[in-house]
Parts: structure tokens; sequence; C-alpha cells
């Protein structure tokens, strides 16, 4: 899906497989949880970011940014996460899981639930309302940094050339991104 800006939030969306940004105009902030910790990635105009599996995530997009957002299908089985958080810590404030057929229709009664919410007004847990175990581990992996994709095709060149497979993201994720470049005279 393409997503334009602004978009500035406080939720934290949790998924079971990975997602592709590409931003094609202007820039954005994803804020992910890694290994507990908050940490900022800065995805500049041309550049794409590969996020790992279950890493709770929050883009930020300032205004005329537009980027490409590429999730796969979930399986039935699967549950997705949106998740607030106290303040600037990691403890979870908020949270509902949900199977997911459609984010941009799905997310917005889960974020109307927790604006009116006791939580929300008191910035405390509900000591009412149970959190459940989370139905998967978060991913532990220190995440890649963005790149540039011209950059990357440039520096390719030589194996566009012979028609080789490519590999963008190397072996380290579940999603497999290849492309046998065609050459067209």
């Amino acid at each position: 899906m393409f997503v334009g800006g602004p978009n500035q939030r406080k939720d934290y969306h949790i998924e079971e497989g990975e997602e592709l940004f590409y931003q094609l105009q202007g820039d954005m902030c994803l804020k992910i949880i890694e290994n507990g910790k908050h940490k900022d990635i800065h995805i500049k105009e041309g550049e794409m970011f590969l996020l790992p599996a279950r890493i709770p995530h929050s883009p930020q997009r300032y205004a005329n940014s537009v980027g490409l957002v590429i999730e796969r299908r979930r399986l039935e089985t699967e549950t997705d996460g949106l998740r607030y958080y106290i303040g600037e810590s990691t403890d979870v404030l908020f949270e509902r899981w949900f199977y997911c057929e459609d984010l941009g229709i799905q997310l917005i009664p889960i974020i109307q639930e927790f604006f009116s919410s006791v939580e929300y007004q008191t910035g405390k847990p509900n000591p009412g309302e149970i959190l459940r175990a989370i139905p998967f581990p978060l991913n532990d992996v220190t995440v890649m940094d963005p790149f540039s994709l011209q950059d990357w095709l440039n520096d390719c060149q030589e194996n566009i050339a012979l028609k080789q497979t490519l590999s963008l993201f190397g072996d380290n994720f579940e999603t497999e991104v290849k492309k046998q470049f065609l050459i067209l005279n």
C-alpha cells in the first residue's frame, strides 16, 4: 500500500511477518522496539528497509512524504497486535490482538477504543484489564540499516549485466526478494 504523510502516531504495530518499506518521496522515521529499547530508523527518500517479523513498530511520516509498504497476506492462524506503551518506557499500557485482513480499516476501532479507555485517561494500565500472554515471542534481532536502492543497483551493475539472480536482503530474512534482471536492447 502507498502511505502519505503527515502521520504521527503513538501506537505500535506487531505482526508475525516482515514488512518492506520503500520511501518514494520525502523521509520518514520508523520507531521500533529493538531488544527492549526504543530506536528510531530514519528512512530517506529512495531508501529501502526490511523490518524483521515480530518487532513492534510505529511509522512516523512527515508532510508531503509518500512511501510504499508491502506486507504479506496473513495466515488464518496469525494475529496482529496494536500496542501502546507508558510514556517513553517499554511497559505496556494497552494492547489488542486481532486477525488482520485490512489494517487500514481494522486499526480505527482499536485506536478509538484506546482513546476512550481508562488506560488513556490515566496513563496507567487498567488493573481490571488483564494483559494476555502475547501469541508469539518478540524478535530479538538487531535490525539492518536502510539502504539506497539506486546505490544497490549501481553496485550490482556487473552482476545485472551478467543476468545473475541477486538477493536484496541476504539470507537473514524469511522474505526472499530476488530479481532476475532481463536487459532488453
